[in-house]
Order: structure tokens, then C-alpha cells, then sequence
């Protein structure tokens, strides 16, 4: 989960006696050797039993889960601020970036949610270009 390339697989990871057993699908060859080299990190384990599959065509559905995902991310971490969640921002994704929209009274709550919207892994940037200042729409 730490690692933003791997976060959206569906990873399994079962410790036997010094042994990580790795299972699921992955995109890519070079992902599936960077999660046994995490794991060969890990304390406590000793070997590496990398039964990953690499399905070519995962990546596109894996993209859409990710974006999916830090939608909901984001939205959790604006439901800590009274102040984002009382502006009830519009929040999508494409390819890791969070794009924000709405109509708000001051800029200052646009800036917040993006600075909110930036801290969570895996968002790449964010795009504030829809938001709008009331009085702002009929322009």
C-alpha cells in the first residue's frame, strides 16, 4: 500500500515461518519485481515466494480503480475539514489527478481543499479550474 505504483493491485501477502507468499495480479513484470523486492524488505522474512500473475491488459481497469480510490481518499480527508465539507466540492479523477469543482464564497476554501486533496498518496496534482467565487458563474 505504501508503494504508488503497486497501491491499486490487489496484492496478497502471506508470512509462513519466514516465508512471504505473494499472489495476485499485476500489470507489468517490473511490478511484479518490485513487490517481491518490498517484500524481501519486510522484517522477519527470510524468502520470497513470488506467485504473481502479469495480466498485460490489467492496466487500464487498474487505473480506473486507482483514480477511483483517491476519489474516496480525498473525499474522506475533506470530511476532516468543516470547511471543505460545507463547500461540497465536486471531486473526480483521471491518471492521478484530482480535479475539483464547484462554486465557493472565498478562493481561500479552494486553496485549502487542493492543499488537502495534494497530501493524499498517489494524487499526482490537482486542478482547482472549475471551481468558482460566487458571482463568479455568470461570467
Amino acid at each position: 500500500m505504501g508503494d504508488p505504483r503497486l497501491f491499486p493491485y490487489d496484492i496478497e501477502v502471506e508470512i509462513d515461518g519466514g516465508k512471504a507468499i505473494l499472489s495476485g495480479r499485476v500489470a507489468t513484470e517490473e511490478d511484479r519485481h518490485r513487490a517481491e523486492e518490498l517484500a524481501q524488505h519486510l522484517d522477519l522474512v527470510s524468502q520470497v515466494i513470488n506467485k504473481l500473475e502479469v495480466v498485460k491488459d490489467l492496466g487500464p481497469a487498474i487505473a480506473k480503480r486507482h483514480d477511483q480510490t483517491l476519489v474516496q481518499l480525498v473525499k474522506d480527508r475533506f470530511l476532516r475539514s468543516e470547511t471543505i465539507k460545507a463547500a461540497g466540492f465536486d471531486v473526480t479523477c483521471e491518471k492521478g489527478v484530482i480535479h475539483l469543482s464547484g462554486t465557493v464564497r472565498f478562493q481561500v476554501f479552494a486553496l485549502e481543499a487542493a492543499q488537502a486533496a495534494r497530501q493524499v498518496p498517489g494524487v499526482i496534482a490537482v486542478d482547482t479550474s472549475h471551481v468558482k467565487l460566487i458571482g463568479e458563474e455568470n461570467e
